[in-house]
């Protein structure tokens, strides 16, 4: 796939940075990060991440990606909380001004909230369809399942670049 792609990713337990991190190796993209302190206290950060997911209540990581408007295409990778992007992402969503017109979400989840509620809420931050959705439950991590939906997620992306393109 051509052009400069961004993988933003927001990882508590390391899944999603697994996956942040092969994306980036596929797609011969640039990752980066996405810091939030607010969610960094062990055990209580868990009370406050779904405090704030249920709250739809968020606010932007004290760091600054101003320079995403350089890349043809972000994609942000990050959990699930209680059926919503997490906090970190949907922050980053709400920044419309900075992301290029292609953004896709890759969501991880330990299953229990359902991945589609989550692409509509991401979907009405952003402002606009994604180019590519696509969840990979943590107990498919290293499976044929994983491969399957990575494989759709980037053939995703494939169609997406040649319609818009």
């Amino acid at each position: 796939m051509s052009g400069k792609t961004a993988i933003l990713y927001y990882s508590r337990s390391g899944h999603s940075k697994r996956l942040a991190t092969r994306l980036a190796s596929d797609l011969q993209g640039t990752l980066m990060e996405v810091n939030a302190p607010a969610y960094a206290t062990p055990v209580i950060w868990y009370l406050r991440a779904g405090f704030d997911s249920l709250r739809q209540k968020w606010s932007p990581a004290p760091q600054s990606f101003s320079d995403l408007q350089a890349f043809d295409r972000i994609i942000l990778c990050g959990p699930v909380w209680t059926s919503y992007p997490a906090a970190p992402l949907r922050a980053i969503l709400s920044d419309k001004a900075q992301l290029p017109p292609d953004v896709a979400l890759f969501v991880t989840s330990g299953g229990q909230s359902p991945a589609q509620k989550a692409y509509s809420v991401g979907e009405a931050d952003l402002g606009r369809p994604f180019a590519a959705t696509a969840t990979l439950p943590n107990g498919f991590e290293g499976t044929d399942r994983e491969e399957e939906i990575v494989g759709r997620f980037l053939a995703d992306l494939q169609a997406a670049r040649i319609l818009t393109g």
